[in-house]
């Protein structure tokens, strides 16, 4: 998972990022990610950015590799 993926909760929850409710259908952008790291920074439909476990989400679109 690196910048530039598109991705999405794996999860069957959302997520509450700055009091409000992520939807898990929301899409997010990986904006920063640390290689080695457990965590990714996430810009979600734009709005709400938030610190995510690698392992919660799914990469659904490599930009980079498009």
């Amino acid at each position: 998972m690196k910048v530039g993926d598109l991705v999405k909760y794996k999860n069957l929850h959302g997520h509450v990022s700055e009091g409000k409710f992520i939807s898990k259908q929301w899409i997010g952008l990986v904006i920063k990610a640390s290689p080695g790291g457990n965590d990714v920074e996430v810009l979600w439909c734009g709005v709400n950015r938030s610190i995510e476990r690698k392992s919660a989400l799914e990469v659904i679109s490599d930009l980079c590799n498009s």
